[in-house]
């Protein structure tokens, strides 16, 4: 019943709205604009509403009463969840920033320590001075051989992807360990010894050593070593 006098209400409203002609009848002489239209309509819409809450019946207001509570709960429990799930992506978000600063920490930990720094300078020399050459492989081991904390031997590992004769790949390989012997020597202090490694695969995959050794003025020769393919 309520609901229907509401809608009844709604309707009014409109019509008074739409058609201000139905109440401008009752509106004063001289007075007939959309103004006095306006004020006759909403007066007449809360009178109505008024008369039509009094003339509920208590079960209408019972009802009317458990919707009006059940709409309230809803809204808590909707309200509840999104501060839920907003708490939820807050925390992720803590978390995945935590462990993004954790792995920049170690990271960064790891690119300090003596070996790290060596290896990427190695790299950095291979991948910037010595083309058609791959990186197999760079170890960094304590010397051993020296009373000195802080020493190293740099054994690197490479590939020469070029199709070239025995001879001239020869000449290369030790232009090329020559250099590396050189820069070592001038930006790497804590590497007391160096030795290369070649791999190449146009020769039948022809193996060669070349090892340095740090001494006054520059790193020098200690042992060189190509197997018969460089002799074709």
């Amino acid at each position: 019943m309520f609901g229907f006098l509401v809608f009844l209400c709604i309707v009014a409203f409109v019509v008074g709205m739409v058609k201000p002609s139905l109440i401008m009848r009752w509106a004063p002489e001289g007075k007939r604009n959309r103004k006095w239209v306006a004020v006759i309509t909403i007066a007449g819409m809360i009178i109505f509403t008024f008369l039509a809450a009094l003339n509920q019946t208590p079960e209408e207001k019972a009802a009317y009463q458990a919707k009006q509570e059940q709409k309230l709960q809803e809204k808590q429990k909707k309200e509840q969840a999104e501060a839920e799930e907003k708490q939820k992506k807050e925390q992720a978000e803590a978390e995945a920033k935590a462990k993004q600063e954790e792995l920049a920490r170690i990271a960064a930990q790891e690119a300090n320590k003596p070996e790290n720094k060596i290896k990427a300078k190695l790299k950095e020399y291979v991948n910037t001075h010595y083309k058609n050459t791959t990186i197999d492989d760079i170890t960094i081991n304590p010397d051993l051989g020296t009373e000195k904390d802080g020493d190293y031997v740099a054994l690197v590992r490479l590939t020469w992807n070029v199709q070239n004769r025995g001879k001239t790949s020869k000449e290369m390989l030790n232009m090329y360990s020559e250099d590396m012997a050189a820069r070592t020597y001038e930006d790497l202090p804590e590497v007391q010894e160096l030795a290369v490694f070649w791999t190449v695969p146009y020769l039948n995959n022809g193996n060669a050593k070349i090892s340095f050794e740090r001494a006054n003025g520059g790193m020098k020769f200690t042992d060189t070593i190509f197997d018969a393919n460089f002799n074709k």
